[in-house]
């Protein structure tokens, strides 16, 4: 598996544990600078999944990652300092498809980070050229959404939740099914990622507009219908 590492860390590719664990196991890893990396040389990296650490510096990795506005070919682990609820909402909406701390033991990083490519491939092979539900129309090998003909720009996840939702139109998901099947493990009790994304989905989608697609089900889920 091709990995990419784009730091803004005080480290240097030879005294960072995260690139010499993956070098060992085995991985084809390309160590990138925050500070050197352009949005434009971001959008031509093609590795299989790009692990971004945001460390102690006043260069803003997270930064970097939102001017993508997501159109990476590829998931992201963003690998936090420390994993607060907070830090992690502000990482999934940059566009990490998963987050960590620094303390994550390899292992789970690699299962992670094995889970994420297959999820990633699965939900792009085989797609259809459009999904439609109503005035809504979603790429799929563009990734673009519309609404009533309107381009709506959203975070790689918000993508993932919008199809996720949009393929089950008219079935209630449950909070439970949308966190396997979108972020593609159990969250910790109490965290809710969830509801938070389907909020700024709804800012997206459904604000200003007389037909609201998107509801929730109480005590249960979402839907749309």
């Amino acid at each position: 598996m091709e990995v990419h590492i784009l730091s803004a860390g005080g480290e240097s590719q030879e005294s960072s544990r995260l690139y010499q664990q993956l070098n060992d196991a085995g991985y084809g890893v390309t160590w990138f600078r925050n500070k050197d990396v352009t949005k434009e040389e971001l959008l031509k990296q093609k590795p299989d999944i790009m692990l971004v650490e945001k460390g102690r510096s006043e260069v803003d990795t997270m930064e970097l990652l939102r001017a993508h506005e997501g159109v990476l070919s590829f998931p992201v682990i963003a690998v936090l300092l420390e994993r607060s609820t907070e830090q992690l909402i502000d990482a999934f909406a940059a566009g990490a498809s998963d987050v960590v701390d620094g303390s994550v033991p390899f292992k789970e990083l690699e299962t992670r980070m094995e889970n994420l490519v297959k999820l990633f491939m699965s939900m792009n092979d085989g797609q259809p050229s459009e999904i439609i539900f109503e005035d809504l129309r979603i790429e799929p090998k563009s990734r673009k959404v519309f609404r009533a003909g309107e381009i709506i720009k959203l975070t790689p996840k918000e993508y993932d939740l919008l199809v996720y939702l949009t393929k089950r139109a008219n079935t209630v998901c449950e909070r439970e099914a949308i966190l396997q099947e979108v972020w593609g493990y159990d969250f910790a009790t109490g965290t809710n990622v969830v509801d938070v994304y389907v909020r700024h989905l709804r800012k997206k989608i459904d604000r200003g507009r007389t037909r609201k697609i998107i509801h929730t089900v109480r005590g249960t889920g979402y839907m749309i219908h």
